[in-house]
């Protein structure tokens, strides 16, 4: 809401000084009319809007820890109750209080026209109806009512200027333009813009009527000797247009004005770059990723073929299926227990696989108690704030953020806003581990995550399925396989999972089902013979080969040619060379750790920069290198055995340059700043710009940031905070497609 308004304000504020600056004195008021009212409504509209920029998927290196779904649930403890005087509730109240007082304030104006229109003496006129007061009121207006002095009137002390301003007031209809200002008021009375445009579209009324009085020929100095008559008799007429309103000052210099056509022109035509302009500064951001391309996608495209083939569907399942079956019932006879992917399989073996022979010979499967829960179905249940606050008790609950195992301190950078979704279990005694001995274990999940664990989880496992299917289904193809009794099963998983799904998600998530299983006696020429010019490539090869005497193949020319070789006819095998004997793979070098170990065996004796270790030190710097660089020299002394020297293992340095931040040159990724200075944050290159880059806050949604300076929008976030917390920026470009290392900012005092 603060953020809303804070674009809203601005808005407004822009199209006021364009008014001033460009268009209030200028001699176009019908113009003026409808920009006035059409700025509060565009104001209002544009931070509502979206503007969505498809980037590219970020990859991270991160390695994340199964998602764990626990299935002993339990409900969650009622929050306890907050106290209701918040700094929340209170602005609140207050805002409550000054909408109910303006509103009361709305009806009594409405009730006291009424009133003044049905009490008072009444005069039709043919568009107008004119209400003749005993109070010593100036003219004024409102809709077709117009408000004359009774004792004026009758003595035709009112000149024909005076009527004819209130009739251009009734016959434009400006109390309807009132009216819409009056209740924009009354949600927004605290906005000091809305009292000031306000002012603004009752001057322009005058403007407006001022015009008409002047075009009918009315002298210009009598009328405004009149104006000046009126205008020491103020009175609050808020719900009325009167002819006394505002600056008379300002009414005469614009009865002198004369506005030339282009300059009506360019006006006009400055509304345009402006409303873009705004709707480009202060519309929302949504990064939405570009999708790969999904496996349903894939599955389409390499396997169309695959559509059309001659389909072969077996009345009885195979003996391998046959035998799976029979030891899924002893397991099961003997453990009491069912394992899901077992029962799955052994499930489409039975009813769709079997025939009735084969289900007479074998007892049926078990019937399961606890059906697959389906994940997609799930409503989002979000913890309280007393509830987000235990759970920083390290030891009392082990948490998990978005399926990743997290310490409890990390919910000190987010907010319980943060997450959507709750679950939890109570972990027994028994059951609990040295790693998580908590009683209780919970999972948050932000939308992000609840999305695709819960949400696309059905989704996710369409996908998973016929991804397995697609890869049996080459397998299938490109070798000599005769039994399809595997791609049988994963066709009726995926199957499963695809009627599973509403005909909404099928639409909304271009969902395809799975093809049929190709059968092997299909008709394509590619299959039946190799092109001459395949056999002339092949021959060449097979003959460098095989003339040979130090075979060295190359494994992408192995895979070709024996492709080659396998798609040709018994008749042109005959004729072509022999397939060349392939000699074995070279042994696998040995790892660091299995060459100390094999010198550990030889005797050797290692040093680690000249000192000498044990082979027990040696093999535990092997196990540990990950990712750093060890330099070791293998010599024999002048007994024959072998010295192993090593050095302090360092971390390998990463190619991927730095850039210069707020003009300094540094030669870490880590580093530390204040609230000071990454406000100023800014991004330079020796040679070359940065171009954008990418910001992630704790709690906040990562920013997509364009040129090589932080936005307004990230100055706002950073109030959320804290001294200690790190902001990361990662995926920074300079237009070239350099790669730059990520930078890690702790906020220091």
């Amino acid at each position: 809401m603060e953020m809303y308004l804070l674009k809203f304000s601005a808005c407004l504020a822009v199209f006021w000084l364009a008014y001033i600056l460009f268009l209030e004195r200028q001699n176009m008021h019908l113009f003026k009319r409808f920009y006035l009212l059409a700025a509060f409504f565009i104001a209002l509209i544009i931070p509502t809007l979206t503007i969505t920029e498809y980037i590219e998927p970020v990859v991270t290196d991160f390695e994340t820890a199964p998602i764990f779904i626990p299935t002993e649930f339990m409900e969650l403890a009622p929050a306890n109750k907050t106290s209701i005087f918040t700094l929340v509730n209170i602005l609140w109240f207050f805002y409550g209080v000054g909408v109910l007082l303006f509103a009361i304030r709305f009806i009594v104006n409405l009730l006291k026209m009424h009133r003044r229109i049905s009490k008072n003496k009444q005069i039709s006129k043919p568009s107008f109806i004119y209400i003749l007061l005993n109070e010593d009121l100036i003219p004024h207006s409102f809709f077709r009512y117009i408000f004359f002095n009774k004792e004026r009137y009758e003595t035709e002390s009112i000149p024909a200027e005076v009527l004819l301003h209130e009739e251009t007031h009734a016959k434009q209809l400006h109390s309807i333009d009132i009216i819409v200002l009056e209740l924009l008021q009354i949600v927004f009375w605290f906005h000091p813009l809305v009292y000031i445009l306000k002012h603004h579209v009752k001057l322009n009324h005058e403007f407006l009527a001022d015009q008409a009085v002047l075009k009918q020929g009315s002298d210009a100095k009598v009328y405004q000797n009149i104006l000046l008559q009126f205008s020491s008799n103020t009175q609050d007429l808020s719900m009325s247009s009167a002819i006394n309103y505002s600056s008379i000052k300002k009414r005469f210099t614009v009865m002198k004005t004369q506005t030339s056509k282009t300059r009506m022109w360019l006006s006009t035509i400055l509304v345009l770059p402006l409303i873009a302009i705004l709707f480009y500064s202060f519309a929302g951001r949504e990064y939405v990723e570009n999708k790969k391309n999904e496996p349903v996608a894939t599955i389409k495209k390499e396997l169309h073929e695959a559509n059309n083939l001659n389909m072969t569907y077996a009345n009885a399942a195979s003996e391998k299926l046959m035998q799976e079956y029979r030891d899924f019932i002893k397991e099961y006879s003997e453990t009491n227990t069912i394992f899901y992917s077992k029962y799955e399989r052994a499930v489409i073996i039975y009813d769709q696989l079997m025939s009735d022979e084969q289900r007479a010979s074998v007892k049926k499967y078990p019937t399961r108690l606890i059906p697959q829960p389906n994940l997609s179905k799930t409503q989002p249940r979000q913890p309280s704030v007393s509830q987000y606050e235990a759970f920083k008790n390290a030891n009392q609950y082990a948490i998990w953020i978005d399926g990743k195992h997290v310490s409890n301190s990390v919910l000190n950078e987010y907010s319980v806003n943060d997450f959507v979704h709750v679950t939890g279990s109570i972990v027994h005694k028994n059951a609990r581990s040295t790693k998580f001995p908590q009683a209780n274990q919970y999972h948050l999940y932000t939308k992000d995550g609840f999305k695709s664990t819960y949400k696309n989880s059905q989704l996710n496992r369409y996908n998973k399925a016929v991804t397995k299917y697609s890869n049996a289904i080459f397998n299938y193809l490109q070798d000599n396989q005769i039994d399809n009794s595997e791609l049988k099963i994963l066709k009726a998983q995926a199957d499963k999972i695809y009627n599973s799904f509403t005909n909404k998600e099928l639409e909304e998530h271009k969902i395809l089902p799975v093809p049929p299983i190709p059968t092997k006696n299909f008709n394509r020429p590619s299959q039946q013979k190799a092109t001459p010019k395949q056999i002339a490539e092949y021959n060449a090869w097979a003959k460098k080969i095989n003339a040979s005497k130090n075979k060295i193949i190359k494994l992408k020319e192995l895979n070709k040619y024996t492709h080659i070789y396998n798609i040709m006819s018994t008749e042109q095998k005959k004729v072509s060379e022999a397939f060349p004997e392939i000699p074995p793979a070279p042994p696998k070098s040995p790892s660091f750790l299995e060459y100390i170990e094999d010198m550990e065996k030889q005797g050797a004796t290692f040093y680690l920069d000249g000192k000498k270790i044990s082979a027990e030190k040696a093999k535990y710097i092997a196990k540990t290198n990950k990712g750093k660089s060890t330099e070791m020299l293998t010599q024999k002394d002048k007994n024959g055995k072998y010295i192993v020297k090593l050095s302090t293992p360092v971390k390998n340095k990463k190619d991927n340059p730095l850039p210069i931040v707020n003009g300094k040159t540094i030669t870490s990724g880590e580093m530390t700043m204040t609230f000071t200075e990454l406000k100023k944050l800014t991004l330079t290159l020796p040679e070359g710009e940065i171009t954008a880059f990418k910001l992630k806050i704790p709690g906040i949604k990562t920013e997509q940031i364009k040129g090589n300076k932080i936005t307004q929008i990230t100055l706002k976030h950073l109030e959320s905070a804290q001294l200690g917390d790190y902001i990361t920026i990662f995926d920074i470009k300079d237009g070239k497609g350099s790669k730059f290392s990520p930078l890690a900012i702790e906020i220091v005092e």
